[in-house]
């Protein structure tokens, strides 16, 4: 077959996912007044700002045409009052204005059991509140929204193994760039995070180049950190006080001020509250080759903690 041929057999596929229809002047005329009814609280800062010009506001609303209204109106970002009691209310709570605290006990539970599924809900939903609040607050946004961080990433998914299997260029490169596309949507959540505790004169407690999943496991606890401080972002911002998470308090390194790796490595109190009353680790009765790598991570890290 020839490339041409492929091409033209990519693009059939692409738009009966993409539902083209959904593109139409017509129905983005309908789908726009369908949000703006849904969310008319929320309406008025797209004409104090130049959100509509965006292009992560574009994208964002690019991935959401494609959405049946149903579901656009049971996920549609809204202004949330009370923050859900109980467990269920949490865990199937919509965006919310200011953003819906949810704690790490409460996003590991949805997500464990759903096989990480429920925590594709979690990413939604940050990305959506954290995009409605930096429109409001008048920055130029840096997250892509809900649908425009999950829309790229589920599509390139779904193309890979279609590619494969009908032959057609890209192959399994289409999913390969999905996962490379999310990782990076979370280095800029981590930076954004980070920015927010900047902006409230406090020390930023994540550490982004513990992103890589090279750099294993800090690439999870800095994951763990990210929902713990977004969450106690939201608490603070609702003026409501954070109750404690038995995770975080089993797991001290995950609500501990920001650290470098070779202090989680010698500070067993970190690693678990069973070792609370542990000292720490002498690097000097450790293996010779093991000192002079920790001795490599203090030089480098001797004037700030990444």
């Amino acid at each position: 077959m020839s490339l041409g041929k492929r091409w033209l057999r990519l693009i059939a596929l692409c738009f009966p996912l993409l539902q083209t229809n959904a593109f139409s002047p017509s129905t983005s005329h309908t789908q726009t007044k369908i949000s703006t009814q849904i969310s008319a609280e929320n309406a008025d800062f797209r004409q104090t700002t130049d959100a509509n010009t965006s292009w992560n506001v574009q994208v964002n609303e690019f991935f959401k045409k494609p959405v049946p209204l149903a579901v656009l109106e049971y996920f549609a970002l809204r202004k949330v009052n009370n923050v859900e009691e109980s467990v269920l209310g949490k865990l199937t709570s919509p965006p919310g204005e200011p953003g819906v605290p949810r704690p790490l006990w409460l996003v590991i539970l949805g997500s464990v059991p759903s096989g990480l599924l429920w925590y594709g809900y979690y990413k939604f939903a940050v990305e959506e509140e954290l995009l409605e609040m930096e429109i409001r607050g008048g920055k130029t946004p840096k997250g892509l929204g809900g649908y425009g961080t999950l829309g790229p990433f589920v599509y390139g998914c779904l193309l890979g193994p279609l590619a494969y299997v009908l032959h057609l260029p890209g192959g399994m490169n289409w999913s390969n760039l999905g996962i490379v596309f999310i990782y990076y949507t979370q280095f800029v959540l981590y930076d954004r995070v980070n920015e927010l505790y900047r902006e409230e004169g406090l020390e930023e407690p994540l550490s982004l180049w513990w992103t890589l999943p090279i750099f294993f496991p800090f690439d999870l606890i800095v994951g763990l950190r990210q929902v713990h401080y977004l969450s106690q972002y939201w608490y603070r911002k609702r003026n409501m006080e954070a109750p404690v998470d038995p995770v975080v308090d089993f797991f001290p390194f995950i609500g501990a001020p920001r650290f470098t790796w070779v202090e989680f490595v010698l500070t067993p109190a970190l690693w678990c509250k069973l070792f609370s009353n542990v000292d720490d680790i002498d690097p000097n009765t450790l293996p010779e080759p093991v000192q002079q790598f920790l001795a490599l991570g203090q030089t480098n890290q001797s004037t700030a903690k990444v």
